[in-house]
């Protein structure tokens, strides 16, 4: 799909015409269709970003890319991304909200569908070619409304540096018997095997937990869980746990007590070996190391158990209460775009894949890695908040760095967190 300028502006008159009809007849699933019949022609469409600074640059293109096509003028509003995760719920209830919003794919955007507070695109995707039928699910509500245009996505892998393992004399495991020998070899230097910036990203623990779970019990389980469907003081859940303690004599002691800052300094300076991160976290490497930087899959526990992935989507959605939903529409067509995509993840400095599958991209070894290891997973999930919901993040916290801190408790952890997430979906 090549984006043509004007076309939904030259189609204005057969959307107002339609649009009462759409209202009255289509079940959107909380998202609300387009009415055109109080449109505000005039002012900026805004758009609220919590893209990072090194993302920042390929948004700032897109939107002056999207600008000079004079079809209207966007806004960028770019947000620190703590502040704008817990400031959305505000600015989308506000009375004169943002107009478009960067966010996550599934059940995060879901979320807010079934609150009526988005925005249905139905007719933005029906325009927008080949995307993976993985992606249209990923963007739509429960009944198959689309909400959400997704712009690219990302891999998670176990990061080391190449010249550390030599020294160290260790390779990339591909089994858990494996891992955990590595991780062996490696303390037995007086190296940290892993580390973790929780003390202000106590959500990173949540990626050990995704990761144990879809290695032990599965995608659809995982997936189960997360949605209610199956219970965190399960045997199944046990069994993550089982194996979640066998990591932890390789975790750095402090890890409770250390920022992510720290913690990829620590990385860099070789003081700990390896970490279980998304490559949003490559251009946090000094940059005379990057050429330096590896992953590995995570590690294979029960081979009868298909390989799943995570790939986190990221993309764009925009408020039910826009009153310039026609400027936003064309918006998010441009942003679909090959072109579009392909200007937006280059700005990324190679931590994205374009969700478009015509954009061009330049991968480089390790985009590339991640790539052929997504594609050739037989599922992919998100991560644990965007598959759960935002809410249940907490509690995932909670009894995650509970855990760390004393394995031991770990009946009276599970039952905790299976009652607080019971409770976190009773008040939803």
């Amino acid at each position: 799909m090549t984006y043509r300028p004007h076309r939904r502006i030259a189609a204005l008159g057969a959307v107002m015409a339609t649009a009462a009809l759409m209202a009255g007849c289509v079940s959107t699933g909380g998202a609300a269709p387009a009415d055109t019949s109080g449109e505000d022609t005039a002012g900026n469409l805004i758009l609220q970003s919590r893209f990072t600074d090194a993302e920042k640059g390929g948004i700032e293109e897109l939107v002056e890319n999207f600008n000079a096509l004079g079809e209207g003028t966007v806004e960028l509003n770019s947000i620190p991304t703590s502040t704008y995760n817990s400031q959305l719920p505000t600015y989308l209830t506000g009375s004169n909200p943002p107009d478009v919003y960067t966010w996550y794919a599934g059940q995060a955007t879901r979320d807010y569908a079934d609150q009526g507070l988005l925005l249905d695109v139905s007719d933005v995707w029906d325009g927008m070619g080949d995307f993976p039928d993985a992606l249209r699910t990923l963007s739509q509500t429960d009944d198959g409304t689309e909400v959400f245009v997704p712009t690219g996505y990302y891999w998670w892998g176990v990061y080391y540096f190449k010249s550390e393992f030599e020294k160290l004399g260790v390779t990339p495991p591909t089994t858990w018997d494996e891992f955990l020998a590595v991780c062996d070899q490696i303390q037995a230097q007086g190296v940290n095997p892993i580390t973790m910036g929780l003390s202000d990203n106590a959500w990173l623990a949540s990626a050990w937990f995704d990761y144990l779970d879809l290695r032990i019990n599965g995608g659809d389980f995982h997936l189960a869980l997360l949605n209610g469907d199956e219970s965190y003081d399960s045997p199944e859940v046990r069994e993550v746990f089982k194996a979640f303690a066998q990591t932890l004599p390789y975790i750095d002691p402090a890890v409770l007590g250390t920022t992510q800052n720290q913690a990829m300094s620590d990385f860099a300076q070789g003081k700990s070996a390896m970490y279980l991160l998304g490559a949003w976290a490559q251009p946090s490497v000094p940059e005379d190391q990057r050429d330096d930087l590896a992953f590995f899959q995570f590690p294979i526990i029960d081979p009868d158990v298909p390989i799943v992935e995570e790939a986190p989507t990221d993309g764009f959605m925009a408020s039910a209460k826009t009153t310039k939903s026609t400027l936003a529409k064309s918006f998010l067509e441009y942003v679909a775009s090959p072109e579009a995509q392909a200007a937006l993840v280059k700005g990324q400095q190679g931590t994205a894949l374009a969700a478009n599958p015509e954009a061009e991209q330049n991968l480089d070894a390790l985009a590339q890695q991640g790539k052929d290891m997504l594609e050739s997973a037989s599922q992919v999930t998100q991560f644990y908040n965007r598959d759960a919901g935002d809410a249940q993040q907490g509690p995932a916290d909670a009894a995650l760095t509970q855990f760390i801190a004393d394995p031991e408790a770990v009946d009276s952890i599970l039952a905790q967190w299976q009652s607080a997430a019971e409770k976190v979906r009773s008040a939803e």
